[in-house]
Formats: C-alpha cells, structure tokens, sequence
C-alpha cells in the first residue's frame, strides 16, 4: 500500500500508530510505577510485622524490660550480612542485635527519611546495609515503663530492585515490540478501512464523457460511502443534462443555420447561372439580407444563451430598479412588430408605482421583450396582448396574456427548451431562443415564469419577480 503524505492513509496511519505507541508507553510506566509501589509496600509490610512482633516480645521484668531473645526469629537473622536486620536500643543504649548485623555499633538510621508517621513514632529509611546493599529500615519508637526504646527492623532491597529492574527490562523489549506489531495492525487496519475507498476512486474513473449514462451502485458501497455515492450520482445527472443539452444547442443551432445558408447559397447559385435583371437581383439581395438577418438574430441569441450560462448576470451588479420603466420600454420596443401584424398591446400599468427590482435593467428588458413579441408573433391579426402588474407579499407580478391560438398540451412541457418550435410556429419567424432567454434571464434574477394556455384560446405568461 502507498502511502503519500499528507493522505488519508498516512494521516490515519499516523494517528493509529501515535495513538497505540502513547497509550503502551503510559500503560508501561504505570505498570512499572504500579510494580515498584507493590513490591516496596511489600517490604514495608514485612517490616510492620517485625516490628509488632519484637515489640509484643517485650515484657517488664524485676522492676526492669525484658526481652526474650529465645522468642525472636531467629533464621536468616541469625546469618551474618544477610539482608535481614533488627537492633533494640532501650534508654538509647543496645539491648537486643540482628547476629547478621555482625557489628552492633552499626547504625541503620544513617539514611534517608523517606517517610513518617509521628503518632505512630515511626520513620522509614532508605540506608546502606552491611554489605553495601539498599536497605529499607523501619524505626519505631515508644515508651514503655516510662522508659524510651527504639526498634530498627531492615530488610534488604537487593533482590525488590533486581526483580523491579528486570520488570522495567521487560517493559524495554515489550513496548517496542508492541509498538511494532500496533504499527502494523495499524497498517493493516488503515489498508482494510481504506479499500472501498479506493474501489471507489477506480469506478470513479472509468466514467468518461461518453460514460456519463452510468451510475455508482449505492447499495453495494460501504455505509460511510453512500452519500458521496448519491451526491457523486446527482452530480453526474447535472453533467449529463448539461452535455445533452449543449449537444441538442450544437445541433439545433446547426439545423436553424442550415436552412438560412441554404437559401443565401441557392439564391446565390439561380443568380450566378445567368444574366438577370436589375430587379431580379434586388428581389434576391432582399432574400439575401433578410435571411442574412435571420442568421443574425440566431447568433445573437446563442451569444446571449452562451453569457448567461457563463453566469455573467451577478446580484453584486444589480441596481435598484421601477418596474416600470422597464415594462414601458419593453412595450415601446415591441410596438414596432405589432404594428406589422395589427396586434394591440395594452399596458394595464399605468398607475403602478413604487415598484421596485433589484436587477439588471437591459437584460429585464430583453426577457419582457422576448415574452411580448412571442405573444404578438403568434398572436391572431388584430388580436391584442395585454401587460398587467401587480405586487403581492413582497413579490411583484407581470402576466402578459395574448389573444392568439394558443399552445398545445403536448408543447407546454418544452416551449422552454432552447429551439423548440412547434409545429405550428414553424411557420412564424423566429429563432426558438427567445422564452429560453426569457427564462434564464428571469431565473438569474430569483424568479420565474411559467405559462397557462389553451388551444385555440390564447396564452398567459406569468412573471414572478422578487420586490
């Protein structure tokens, strides 16, 4: 398994493997502390004994303290050097010496105090025994038969430090060598977690632009996965939908330019046969241009489509707007093609005021351009179009409702889509990019549109714009 740092995989590698070395190191040096506690406390125990029992061995005497060498423990006390010392001073002086002590002017409270306790008259020392080793010696004071005595016990710490220093030597090899097995359960551990991961990342790949059909398998990816799984899915929806619909812009953008060339390109072919007449070469330079102009507005309205998917439209240019203004203008512009055709278009506006939009004035404009000269085009002759506006809760209303033929049930789902024509506007002109524009210009803005229609009966684009 590779590991890169900065990765995942190294990352929780890391953190594995710190977190077991940590937590085996402290566990190691509370086991040691805790051993060395235990044994010590051990030894002091043993002390205590040694001590209740002298102490019990002394009794009163002819007026004096006795006490009864015979009854004490005699064995490795009996030993010279062997670790294991009492002495029994009474009145300060020597009454009763260890045979290991082998000399009885030797002092076992030459040492460290350690700890105490004064109203048990006790003291713990750390000392030097008679054969240079580490001794643990007990002092207890008392009095009894109002005179002083003091009892020493000792016990060696030769062997209590031998068996600790082993303990810490085992602790030596096996907290490294569990800190190497950790690492690599570790290792183990991060390349098991990691593997639906990875298998994964290979299904990612294998998808292409020209895969874009297919999806993650949710259900048979790890619990953690499904998510980014779902997202990953949705993401390749928005892709694909992205990609099909530039791939039906191309090719409709090539079928509405292809019948324009063809004209341009046939007129030009009938001309060139043969001599013509001066009005015969007007007629077909009029075709020419006006077909010329057709192509035109195509491009345009592709350009415009392309600056709007751009996202050019930003709420950081919006300026504060009347509605009005903008419905005015938009009317005035359209006036130009209902003249031709006979249309009358009403603005029911007239006494709308302090309403106002945050936006983008000329591109306002050309959506309520596209909608008023889609309903004079394919309006009825001497049919009219009429613009109301309205606010309500904050939002602010324009319904532009015609009197023309109407949209088929079957087209309202697409009338939208970016050169859908129906059939039956096919015989009108125009590019089939204008509601598109419309709508992606209304959108940018927070709002919507949406369109109500009736064949034969007219139709009813509402806008509902943020005040």
């Amino acid at each position: 398994m590779k590991l890169v740092p900065g990765s995942i995989k190294g990352r929780l590698l890391l953190w594995l493997f710190s977190f077991a070395s940590l937590l085996l190191i402290a566990l190691g040096f509370f086991l040691y502390n805790k051993i060395g506690d235990i044994v010590i406390s051990s030894v002091d125990d043993i002390l205590h004994s040694q001590t209740q029992l002298i102490v019990g061995l002394l009794h009163e005497e002819d007026g004096g303290i006795n006490l009864e060498l015979s009854e004490v423990i005699s064995g490795e006390y009996s030993i010279p050097r062997s670790g294991h010392y009492y002495k029994v001073l009474i009145n300060g002086e020597p009454a009763a010496i260890s045979h290991s002590l082998v000399s009885s002017e030797f002092n076992l409270a030459s040492g460290k105090i350690v700890s105490g306790d004064e109203k048990l008259g006790e003291k713990i020392y750390l000392s030097v025994g008679p054969d240079n080793e580490p001794l643990r010696v007990l002092q207890h004071d008392l009095d009894f038969m109002g005179q002083p005595v003091s009892i020493f016990t000792a016990e060696s710490l030769r062997e209590s430090l031998s068996m600790i220093n082993r303990f810490r030597y085992f602790l030596f090899i096996i907290i490294p060598l569990s800190i190497l097995t950790g690492g690599l359960v570790s290792l183990w551990i991060t390349k098991k977690s990691l593997d639906p991961l990875s298998i994964f990342s290979s299904k990612i790949e294998t998808i292409t632009h020209k895969t874009l059909n297919e999806r993650i398998e949710t259900e048979a990816e790890a619990r953690e996965l499904i998510g980014i799984a779902s997202s990953f899915n949705k993401m390749l929806e928005r892709l694909q939908s992205a990609f099909d619909a530039e791939k039906r812009l191309i090719a409709d953008a090539s079928h509405e330019l292809k019948t324009p060339l063809s004209v341009i390109k046939t007129k030009c072919d009938v001309l060139l046969q043969k001599d013509r007449t001066t009005d015969e070469y007007t007629a077909a330079l009029n075709t020419i241009r006006h077909t010329s102009d057709t192509m035109k507005k195509i491009v345009e309205d592709m350009l415009s489509l392309a600056r709007l998917d751009s996202g050019i439209l930003s709420s950081g240019s919006f300026q504060m707007i009347p509605i009005k203004n903008i419905l005015e203008k938009a009317v005035q512009l359209a006036g130009v093609l209902a003249g031709k055709t006979g249309v009358k278009i009403n603005p029911r506006f007239r006494d709308a005021e302090d309403m106002d939009i945050t936006g983008d004035q000329n591109t306002l404009t050309e959506a309520f351009l596209n909608v008023i000269e889609n309903a004079v085009r394919y309006n009825k002759p001497g049919g009219a179009v009429d613009v109301a506006l309205s606010k309500n809760r904050g939002h602010i209303t324009v319904m532009i409702k015609d009197t023309g033929s109407g949209i088929r049930r079957d087209d309202m789902d697409r009338i939208f889509d970016r050169f859908y024509r129906s059939d039956v506007s096919r015989s009108v002109e125009g590019s089939g990019l204008g509601l598109s524009i419309a709508k992606a210009i209304i959108e940018a803005h927070n709002g919507g549109i949406k369109a109500e229609s009736e064949a034969g009966h007219g139709s009813c684009f509402t806008i509902i714009l943020p005040a």
